[in-house]
């Protein structure tokens, strides 16, 4: 339940099977500076600019419920703890990974993904004059797929009050105020860095390009990734995010600009590589295609679906036991992948063993990162278990 920070990766036949071949021989850009990336006449403008004040705009029933719900707590504790007491109690948020919400959507929904749930967060200390440090927590990546895309979601929290100096960031003994979905010592103890409001808003901005991208408006897309990388040029995600974004627009050589871009500021940067090598690829640049697939694959030793892609061939092939061995790789490194779930519950079904089928669908039920697929594997343990 990590969902947050969209990295796009296209899946190459869907991708490349369009792209014209030829060469572009392009300027390098400067760090820093974006103008040259943006590509506006080949988008429609959009019915309302994008407009990055909402993100933590506080509406009046937010106000509402901070003046009767936590102002009058904050005269007896303080009020870092009654901000805490209220998101895990009368404002408890369902986790949702379809939408990144700003804060006030958040509120009235009373649901969101990681980012939502810090960008609300923040708005209510803001408020409360309580100092807050946004952190990118590490090692808590996660792979998802959604209509052709692959997408790279990495982990934010929210501590309030002043962060620690090191890169873990507290002692054994104290456990930090985090405003996280997952349990406080669980992020306590991972490793993370701070990171400034600015790439919070970037952040927000690329979620939104990514969501509407797949949902497919490529012409708001790309207004949301312009305007992530005018918030934070250094948020090299929304540049890769631009880059596949010109691709849908059948636009190579704005898209190679924006992916180089990215490598620029971040030469190990996955997705960047991954877009950049098959494009190279598709256009028949084929030495420096594959020195990029040879760095990636340095990097990346097996591609984020290589097992589950294997486990679900096995299973069409019958060899369920292998499937199972497969399917237990792919949750080895994706550890909340309900699919990777889901398919080695029906592994043991076919080998009969039906407690293990049954404590697989209760992690893909609970792992599910929206309500709809969260009723979906209810449904289907409450059918297992009718079955016994």
């Amino acid at each position: 339940m990590k969902a947050f920070i969209l990295w796009l990766l296209q899946v190459g036949a869907i991708l490349f099977a369009a792209l014209m071949a030829g060469c572009a021989v392009l300027p390098a850009a400067r760090p820093g500076d974006v103008t040259p990336l943006f590509r506006d006449a080949l988008f429609k403008p959009p019915a309302r600019p994008v407009d990055i004040r909402a993100i933590f705009a506080v509406d009046a029933s937010m106000r509402r419920f901070l003046a009767a719900q936590i102002v009058p707590l904050t005269r007896h504790e303080d009020a870092r703890h009654a901000l805490l007491g209220a998101l895990s109690g009368k404002l408890r948020i369902d986790y949702d990974s379809e939408k990144t919400r700003t804060a006030s959507q958040t509120f009235a929904a009373r649901e969101g993904n990681c980012l939502s749930l810090v960008i609300m967060a923040a708005a209510f200390a803001r408020q409360l004059g309580i100092q807050v440090t946004y952190q990118e927590v590490y090692d808590l990546d996660t792979w998802s797929r959604d209509d052709g895309f692959t997408i790279l979601s990495q982990h934010v929290n929210l501590v309030l009050g002043s962060r620690g100096p090191s890169i873990r960031l507290f002692p054994e003994e104290a456990i930090p105020m985090i405003v996280d979905f997952l349990p406080p010592r669980q992020v306590a103890d991972a490793v993370s860095r701070p990171i400034p409001e600015q790439t919070v808003v970037a952040m927000y901005l690329n979620n939104r390009a990514a969501e509407i991208m797949v949902g497919g408006d490529v012409d708001r897309a790309y207004w949301f990734a312009r305007a992530a990388l005018e918030a934070d040029p250094g948020f090299v995600n929304a540049a890769n995010t631009l880059g596949v974004i010109y691709l849908e627009r059948k636009h190579p050589a704005s898209a190679e600009r924006a992916m180089r871009y990215a490598l620029q500021r971040d030469p190990d940067n996955i997705p960047a590589l991954s877009n950049l090598s098959k494009l190279l690829a598709a256009e028949g640049r084929t030495t420096e295609a594959r020195l990029l697939a040879e760095r990636l694959a340095r990097l990346q030793r097996h591609p984020p679906f290589e097992f589950y892609d294997r486990g679900v061939a096995a299973m069409r092939a019958g060899r369920f036991r292998q499937a199972a061995r497969l399917f237990e790789k792919a949750i080895s490194r994706r550890p909340y992948d309900v699919q990777s779930h889901f398919q080695l519950a029906i592994a043991e079904a076919h080998l009969g063993h039906m407690r293990r089928a049954r404590a697989q669908l209760q992690l893909a039920e609970k792992n599910s990162t929206t309500p709809e697929s969260r009723a979906i594997y209810a449904a289907k343990l409450r059918h297992l278990e009718a079955l016994n």
